[in-house]
């Protein structure tokens, strides 16, 4: 499949309805993650902290590189994990690589808390794949992963 590039731009009736979709889909989006910030956690885990959880079941962080891979500022991860270590989810320990440093890590019941909303939202994932064919998903798969290539170029 040829790829459009800079110096070989997209038909222009197709750039714009391919551009009016994106935005169309990056709405729904905002929308889908607003409804669910609305609604009642019922695993204990909003959608902002278990952002900020994600990242910290591959092992601890320093909140610095935490927040990035949350997507917030610093300042803000911090008040997040001061929430988060009141309600026994994560620790902070000293960084054994880096004495200035503070290593967050998740509990048992910080895991637990994650593994939960990785749960709800598998089933969400699936709901919206069973709107599409196995073709379908196939070629929005290989869309996605091109996408967020391209975004994370950005």
């Amino acid at each position: 499949m040829e790829r459009a590039t800079p110096s070989s731009p997209l038909n222009a009736d197709a750039e714009s309805e391919f551009s009016d979709s994106l935005r169309e889909f990056f709405q729904a989006a905002r929308r889908a993650r607003g409804r669910a910030a609305q609604r009642p956690a019922a695993n204990g885990l909003s959608l902002a902290q278990f952002h900020l959880l994600e990242p910290l079941g591959d092992g601890p962080l320093a909140n610095c590189r935490l927040a990035e891979s949350a997507g917030i500022a610093p300042a803000t991860a911090t008040r997040m994990v001061d929430a988060l270590a009141a309600r026994g989810l994560v620790t902070r320990a000293e960084d054994a690589t880096d004495r200035r440093a503070v290593a967050i890590a998740l509990t048992d019941a910080g895991r637990e808390a994650l593994a939960a909303k990785l749960k709800e939202y598998d089933v969400a994932r699936r709901k919206i794949a069973s709107a599409l064919d196995e073709d379908e998903q196939r070629v929005a798969a290989d869309l996605l992963r091109r996408l967020a290539e391209v975004i994370e170029e950005l």
